[in-house]
């Protein structure tokens, strides 16, 4: 078994890490406390070829792979996760009409997304949830050549900031998915929650009212919208969530490795002490583990598998990923001490997004579902 990674990789992070620190770090704590949509660097994000990396080249994409776009994520997400998470659920719609969309579809809204010149939104979640898609409240009804759609949505990451939005709803008992456009008649985003983490990225609610939808717009076949939806969430969100994850854990525990070498007390590097050495032994562990977990999953992936057959390997990855981030974000302050809060490492603002991810793509309970009921069936 081959764990070293190829060439092309190797190239792909080291660019990745030059922008990261050149162009995101520098400013990341700024744009933290704004709390705009970083529109430009979503700009100079896809000018790198990174939004569309899984997406053909034949549609505008860098078709470079679920592993290059792990890694791509995860050096972004040290310096700067709100792009991360841009990149994480962003993709989600995209990877919707890459798998499933007509050939009309993709010539029309891929080339754009993929160069960063429009923005594409996923909504799935309501009121009622978003783990239990059978209590959707969501409606779609035929209309001659079009749907008819009704609904609310909400927790749905930068509608706002976005051109297209795919959303799932409900025809009779089946589901379906329909690219909703911006300015729509009876589309209405009603508020903006306020998050504490990767403030950055909006997070909204919107209504659908009598929203007359060309049936141009179905993505994927009419009553097989669930299994499309599902399938981009679990693909290209969950994945996103762990690699998200695991730059958070990576760039906390630079932080906190560079500080433990250079800080001195009781007259030796706070790093000689056993204390310390066992806490940053335990995240550099867990940072191991979690981007084994990844890799794999994502190596499944590029390997042809399905969210099916790849599920229990992606809600692996997800779950300890993501739970990673926070605990390795909370060692850090303990490392840092007082310092650990302060604005000048930025270790709460890290923290802070990595509490986003527990519910990003699915609980970590609902992880433990996806696994529980897989290695028992």
């Amino acid at each position: 078994m081959d764990f070293s990674l190829s060439k092309q990789h190797e190239m792909l992070r080291n660019m990745v890490s030059e922008f990261a620190q050149a162009e995101l770090s520098p400013k990341a704590l700024e744009l933290d406390e704004k709390g705009k949509f970083p529109f430009g660097e979503v700009k100079r994000a896809a000018g790198l070829g990174l939004v569309g990396i899984v997406n053909s080249k034949k549609y505008g994409g860098a078709e470079m792979g679920h592993l290059a776009r792990v890694i791509a994520i995860e050096e972004v997400s040290k310096a700067y996760p709100p792009l991360g998470f841009f990149l994480q659920v962003g993709s989600i719609g995209m990877y919707m009409l890459e798998t499933d969309g007509t050939e009309d579809q993709k010539k029309k809204y891929l080339p754009p997304l993929c160069k960063g010149e429009k923005i594409m939104a996923t909504a799935l979640t309501e009121a009622s949830g978003g783990s239990d898609p059978s209590a959707m409240q969501t409606t779609a009804k035929a209309d001659g050549d079009a749907y008819i759609l009704n609904g609310r949505k909400l927790f749905i990451s930068f509608v706002e900031a976005s051109d297209w939005v795919c959303v799932t709803s409900k025809t009779d008992d089946k589901f379906n998915v329909f690219i909703v456009e911006k300015g729509t008649p009876g589309f209405e985003i009603s508020r903006r929650d306020k998050h504490e983490g990767l403030r950055s990225i909006p997070v909204n609610e919107f209504a659908l009212t009598n929203c007359r939808i060309p049936k141009a717009n179905l993505v994927g076949q009419e009553g097989k919208g669930l299994g499309v939806t599902m399938s981009g969430i679990a693909v290209m969100g969950r994945m996103g969530a762990a690699s998200v994850g695991l730059g958070i854990a990576q760039g906390c525990y630079e932080i906190a490795l560079k500080f433990a070498k250079e800080r001195k007390l009781y007259g030796k590097r706070v790093a000689d002490l056993q204390a310390i050495q066992f806490m940053l032994v335990d995240i550099s562990t867990g940072i191991e583990a979690a981007r084994l977990l990844t890799y794999k999953a994502a190596c499944l992936l590029d390997q042809g598998k399905n969210a099916r057959e790849a599920g229990i390997e992606i809600a692996r990855a997800k779950l300890y990923a993501c739970d990673l981030a926070n605990d390795v974000a909370l060692k850090t302050v303990r490392i840092l001490g007082g310092a650990g809060t302060t604005p000048e490492y930025q270790v709460t603002r890290r923290l802070r997004d990595a509490l986003e991810l527990l519910p990003a793509a699915g609980t970590q309970e609902i992880m433990k579902v996806v696994i529980g009921g897989g290695i028992t069936r």
